[in-house]
Formats: structure tokens, sequence, C-alpha cells
């Protein structure tokens, strides 16, 4: 039996080594076909992006959670003793953390085409772990065609990993 059904909604997680679950990685969609014997049967169709292939692995079911327990979820939840002043806290971070927060200068430090995402992630906290090639090379990815030629955004995203593989075969 298949782990997925055709509709279902499934949510990507990243698998190492698997840039496509890197870049998806939370984007939710719906599973639109399944194409036996490959490597990635599950086509999910995402808003506003289109259609890509995925492994099992690579996918799981969808179920929103309420901000409360999505933090429980991320924290794994309260250690046994914690106190229930302690708990009223995370309880507390939880809701107030779902509320809109004044971004400031939304035009230098936080540009739309930086905070696109459907996840709600801001790019530069995927590239601010990583070096200075890797960070373009997600950038340009990031918001290719949405602040001007797509094409463009790609031969320089393409460029930066290019210096990339340079790097990593002149330290081997």
């Amino acid at each position: 039996m298949e782990k997925f059904q055709i509709g279902d909604r499934v949510r990507v997680h990243v698998v190492n080594g698997q840039l496509a679950t890197f870049l998806y990685n939370q984007r939710v969609g719906e599973l639109t076909n399944i194409y036996e014997g490959g490597p990635y049967p599950y086509e999910v169709q995402f808003e506003k992006v289109g259609r890509l292939c995925f492994a099992a692995d690579e996918l799981e079911h969808y179920k929103p959670l309420t901000p409360g327990r999505r933090l429980l979820n991320e924290t794994k939840g309260l250690a046994y003793g914690v106190n229930a002043q302690e708990a009223q806290k995370v309880m507390k971070a939880a809701f107030t953390s779902a509320q809109k927060v004044d971004r400031g200068n939304t035009a230098v430090e936080h540009p739309s085409h930086y905070t696109s995402h459907p996840s709600g992630v801001e790019c530069i906290e995927i590239t601010k772990h990583m070096n200075f090639a890797l960070g373009n090379a997600i950038k340009y990815l990031w918001r290719a065609g949405l602040k001007g030629d797509a094409i463009q955004d790609l031969e320089k995203a393409r460029q930066y990993i290019d210096i990339e593989i340079q790097r990593l075969k002149e330290t081997a």
C-alpha cells in the first residue's frame, strides 16, 4: 500500500544532500500524481510555484497545528517536573508570537523579494548559516524573478555555485 494517495496534503521536509528539499522545506502542497518505479514518484502541486516530484522520505502528511501545539512540537514539549508558571510562559509565547510583528523599514530590512516564501522564512535566516558563495547562490535562487530578470538571477546563482565548486576542488 502506498504511503500517500493522490489528493493528500503533504509537507516537504529536509533530507540531507537533497537541494530540492532544502529549497522547499516546510512548503505544503497537494499530491497530484504518483509515478510508479521512479526515484521521485510523488508529484506535488504547490500554490504559485508549480509541481515538483519527491521521494516518500522527503514528504510527510500535513496537519495544520495551532500556535500552542506547534511550539510544544518544536520545543519537544515541557520536561517532566516543570512548574506551572514556566508552562504558562511557553503557552503565552506561543500565542503572542502568532501576532504580526512590526518589521520597521521593510524596504531596507525586510524587502519583499526576500520575505515572499510561503513558509514565512526570510532568505537571510537560511543564508546566514552558509559561506559567502553558497549564501549568495541561495539568495539568487530564492528571489529569482521577484526583483527583475529571472534568467539573470539564475545565472548569478550558477556563477556562485561554480565558485563554490572551484573552492572545494582546490581544498580537496
